[in-house]
């Protein structure tokens, strides 16, 4: 039973130890971590589900990967969020809408795009904050290209039929193409 004790002691000990040690940025990209998984699972649930004592567990669930960014939670975290936005599309008959569709990609990207940051990011990190900007610059970036394609995908059956269709889709992929070929070339330097 002492042992037992003794490890736990050891291991508040460090986890103090650590809680010190604590820069700004690192807290911030594992609040960041925390916010944007909450707004995740906020978005995917149901709201009938989100507003009664199921709150508590979502808030749980976006907590853990804030604390552990290096392990499997956060990818758990994002599968459960997934998994309820299956729920609430084919148990509660919630009809997709884009902008919810849209918040809640973006809100699961920047979960994991953080949560790589705070796995590779010690605690006693000192960090400027134009490191921070470009690497979140560099994430919303992603998130509005991803969200205008989708825009894109989602109205131009609306305007433009047959065969134009066909060729704004090639235009569309070959555009692409280039795009990562020439990040690729970057990328080389």
């Amino acid at each position: 039973m002492n042992e037992v004790l003794t490890r736990f002691r050891g291991r508040i000990d460090e986890s103090l130890a650590t809680a010190r040690r604590t820069t700004p940025g690192p807290l911030l990209v594992r609040a960041g971590v925390f916010l944007t998984g909450l707004l995740g699972q906020l978005l995917a649930w149901p709201f009938e589900l989100v507003a009664g004592p199921v709150f508590l567990v979502l808030l749980g669930i976006a907590v853990v990967p804030a604390l552990a960014p290096r392990g499997r939670m956060p990818t758990a975290a994002i599968l459960l969020a997934v998994v309820g936005w299956e729920v609430a599309a084919l148990g509660y008959h919630e009809t997709p809408q884009f902008l919810r569709v849209v918040f809640l990609a973006a809100a699961l990207y920047l979960q994991h795009n953080l949560s790589a940051l705070a796995a590779v990011l010690p605690y006693d990190a000192i960090i400027g904050p134009g490191v921070l900007l470009r690497w979140l610059a560099r994430a919303g970036a992603v998130v509005a290209l991803t969200a205008g394609l989708a825009l894109f995908a989602v109205v131009a059956p609306l305007y433009v039929s047959g065969r134009y269709l066909l060729a704004s889709l090639a235009g569309l992929a070959l555009m692409g193409l280039i795009v990562g070929y020439l990040a690729r070339l970057v990328g080389r330097r």
